[in-house]
This record gives structure tokens, sequence and C-alpha cells, in this order.
């Protein structure tokens, strides 16, 4: 990584600290450290996956069709499936903050560590998850009272069997931004598969939105 690159990525540290990003910062950021973070597996992956989006064939799309396998499967075996994030809190902070060292720059606190996974989030929305050039399924937006999440949709029984879909969680971050109704004791989340979903800033602080037909921004 070169000095100029260091320059860059120090300029979207910076945005990130004053709270001035939102989620076309994030993806900015992503871009420049692209293959460019010293085999740092979280972030490459990321990367590559925000780039490539539904033409991506690494470690990632590799996690979400194990995982739709994995309920194809279900009641073949008595095993119990135990479904976790592609990539925990912690190794996203150990990845971004490995980046931010290698530039001198001390590493980011979880608060800020959570806007990074929910812009994130927001970016992945409706990639879709292929497979022997078919789409099986994608990925989209979700949220509950205390989290935000990457829902992952696939479809699973193709073999001669009546299809189904499975859907499961891909990345989580705490909903520190939008005050929402539980829909059930469970706190089962509002599923946002068709709509668009933007991270922005609003006088500093990150806000939730859908981007109305007309193109116009609508807060949630």
């Amino acid at each position: 990584m070169d000095s100029k690159e260091k320059s860059l990525i120090k300029y979207y540290y910076e945005k990130l600290l004053d709270n001035s990003f939102d989620e076309k910062s994030v993806y900015a950021f992503l871009m420049l450290i692209r293959n460019r973070s010293n085999g740092n597996k979280c972030m490459n992956e990321l990367a590559d996956f925000v780039n490539d989006r539904d033409k991506y064939k690494g470690f990632i799309k590799e996690y979400l069709l194990e995982t739709a396998h994995k309920f194809d499967n279900l009641g073949k075996s008595n095993t119990t499936i135990k479904i976790e994030d592609v990539f925990s809190f912690r190794e996203i902070k150990q990845g971004i903050n490995q980046v931010l060292t290698s530039c001198q720059l001390k590493g980011l606190e979880n608060e800020k560590i959570n806007d990074f996974i929910t812009c994130v989030i927001s970016i992945l929305q409706h990639v879709k998850i292929m497979e022997n050039g078919r789409a099986i399924g994608k990925v989209f937006f979700a949220m509950a009272s205390k989290q935000i999440l990457l829902m992952a949709e696939v479809e699973i029984g193709q073999k001669g069997r009546k299809k189904t879909n499975a859907v499961f969680p891909v990345l989580t971050a705490n909903n520190n931004y939008l005050t929402i109704k539980k829909q059930d004791k469970y706190d089962a989340p509002y599923f946002f598969e068709e709509e668009v979903i933007e991270i922005v800033n609003e006088d500093g602080k990150l806000a939730i939105t859908i981007l109305g037909s007309d193109t116009q921004t609508a807060k949630v």
C-alpha cells in the first residue's frame, strides 16, 4: 500500500471519527482496501463481495451455499443446524483495525465498528445468490428492535421434492438508529426484501431511509 492510498484511507477514517460518513463512504473505503490489506481475509472477502456482488465466488458465497445445503439436508440426519454470522463482530473489528494500524492510525471502538457493519449490510442488500449459473436466492436488509441484519433467502428441496425457502442471518449489527416496535415476543425482524434501504447521514448521525419510487428519500 503506497503513501497516496494511506492518505485516502486516513480521509475516510477521519470521516468515521467525526461522524460525517454514510454508506457511500464505507463503499469507497472497501474499494480502496480491496486486495491490499495484507492477507486480511475478512476485509478482503467483504470488499470483493461488495464489488463483484452476484458474480462473487469467494468465501462468503461458499458460506451461503453451504448453509443452504444444510437446510436442504434437514431431516436426513439427527444433527442440529447452528447458524452463525459469516464474520463475527470481533472478526470485522480486528480486520478493520488491522488495516488502520498498518497506516499508523488508531483502531476504531465498538460503536464505529457497528456503524461500519450497518453500512455494509445496506450496501449488500439485493445481491443474488447464484449456483451453477442460476439464482437460488438473494440477501436483503432486515431490522428488529435490537438488531440490523443482512438476511439470506434461498430455495431448498430442489431434487424431486417440493421447493421451499429457508431464511437465515448473514451479518448482524446493533440497532442503534431507529426505535421500532417488536413484531412478537421473539423480536422477529421486519423484512425489506423489495425496498431499497439507504444509510444516510443527518446532522452527524446515521439514519435508515427507504428510497421511494420517485427516487426521493423517505424516513422509515
